[in-house]
């Protein structure tokens, strides 16, 4: 079990110069040089809220017949903000969309990229030869939904309907398969071969949404091969 209180967490957002410096207090607080383009994108930190992680973790695993070993680990979390002052919606630009680029509360928001539920498991067997020993794993892991930035996909004025804002990903899992031989009782030889991403299932593994964009980072897909190791 564990349980964290966080002050003053530090957050990042995309910014336009023009919402940095009004976010700081206005001009009179920040002075630029000369010819600044306030339209200018800018990553922006700052300490924008209290928050509170908590969740359990249990792991553990299982020795079964034949040399069949079964592992896994849960993890169940909670992760919100719970104090915390407006901030800009960066994802709109003060000088294209001023009355969407305002200050918005984000007090009970979902943090980003933190899904209630994970878990991870695998299945292995090791199989004696004559010649040597051989082994295979099969991985499985799943992660439920979960939001990309920290307006949870938000729209505060829903009379027009962005589908850009949309920054959840919904819930998946990931299957992955290797097996192996390993020579003699030395273990110099070993030859292996694996799959990835064995259903081919790609998914958001970040989002970058601002004016104009929603830029997607995905995660890899079915990826596999094959390893020869040799020791002297």
């Amino acid at each position: 079990l564990f349980y964290n209180d966080y002050k003053d967490q530090v957050l990042t957002s995309l910014l336009s110069v023009a919402q940095a410096v009004e976010f700081l207090g206005g001009p009179q607080n920040v002075p630029l040089p000369d010819n600044t383009s306030l339209a200018l994108v800018v990553s922006y930190s700052y300490n924008a809220a209290d928050s509170k992680i908590y969740g359990a973790n249990i792991e553990g695993g299982f020795d079964l017949p034949y040399n069949i070993n079964l592992d896994f680990n849960a993890l169940w979390l909670e992760a919100k903000v719970v104090k915390a002052q407006p901030i800009q919606d960066f994802r709109y630009q003060a000088d294209v969309a001023p009355n969407d680029a305002v200050f918005r509360s984000i007090d009970g928001k979902r943090l980003p990229r933190t899904p209630r539920w994970q878990l991870n498991t695998s299945l292995s067997q090791t199989f004696d030869l004559p010649s040597g020993k051989l082994d295979y794993v099969l991985s499985a892991g799943y992660r439920s939904a979960q939001f990309m930035t920290i307006f949870n996909g938000e729209d505060f004025t829903p009379a027009t309907v962005e589908r850009r804002l949309d920054d959840r990903v919904g819930g998946y899992w990931t299957f992955d398969v290797g097996a192996g031989y390993s020579h003699g009782t030395d273990n110099k030889l070993r030859v292996e071969g694996y799959i990835n991403n064995l259903t081919n299932s790609v998914h958001e593994a970040a989002i970058i949404i601002t004016q104009f964009d929603n830029t997607r980072f995905f995660t890899r897909p079915r990826t596999y091969g094959g390893r020869i190791r040799l020791k002297f």
